[in-house]
């Protein structure tokens, strides 16, 4: 006499077959997110010591770094490959998407502009104006929702919104990842969507 499953064995089986991937898959999802943010601290932790090394060599950090303008002077990262290897070469972001970077004029991010690259971004106020020339650098990631919450890299350390990613907000939450470095709070820095102020000019 033959065996056979009946139909509600099966399905108690798919049921906990489906139970059991509702909660593999998020924890994947997640672990893979945090492999990235464990890559950018890393990352970010050696270019600031190539920047500290230039800063000891030339005087000064170098300019800002944006994600649009390969082909002017928005490229100051590019200085710690060449002529001085401070770093082999420039690691790139694992937030930002380079697929989309054809298609112009997209809003949130100058990462998608023409010829651009998923470098992690850097204000410096070292390329600032005058009266607001201040050796400080922000380097940036856009962060798990990959988008560019900062308001502006171009006047830092003055003026600038950053808006910090925090995974006690939740591993996928808004926000950027910084690390600063340099004499950067000898400006004013607006933290956390206006609710906290970094910097000697920021008053109060």
């Amino acid at each position: 006499m033959r065996r056979a499953f009946t139909l509600i064995e099966l399905l108690i089986v798919v049921a906990i077959i489906g139970i059991l991937a509702a909660i593999a898959v998020p924890n994947f999802l997640n672990a893979r997110v945090r492999a990235k943010i464990a890559k950018v601290d890393s990352d970010q932790n050696a270019l600031s010591k190539a920047l500290e090394m230039y800063l000891l060599d030339n005087n000064s950090y170098p300019g800002d770094h944006d994600l649009d303008e390969y082909t002017g002077s928005q490229r100051g990262l590019f200085r710690l490959t060449s002529p001085i290897a401070y770093v082999a070469s420039l690691p790139v972001d694992p937030f930002v998407e380079k697929t989309l970077a054809s298609t112009l004029g997209f809003g949130n991010s100058n990462a998608y502009a023409a010829n651009g690259r998923p470098d992690y971004e850097m204000g410096s106020g070292a390329d600032n104006g005058s009266g607001q020339k201040v050796q400080a650098y922000s380097l940036m990631s856009y962060g798990p929702d990959m988008v560019d919450d900062n308001s502006s890299h171009d006047p830092f350390p003055f003026g600038t919104d950053m808006d910090r990613y925090s995974p006690t907000n939740g591993i996928r939450s808004s926000g950027n990842i910084f690390k600063f470095g340099g004499n950067y709070t000898a400006g004013c820095i607006i933290l956390d969507w206006g609710r906290d102020f970094l910097g000697s000019k920021c008053g109060g």
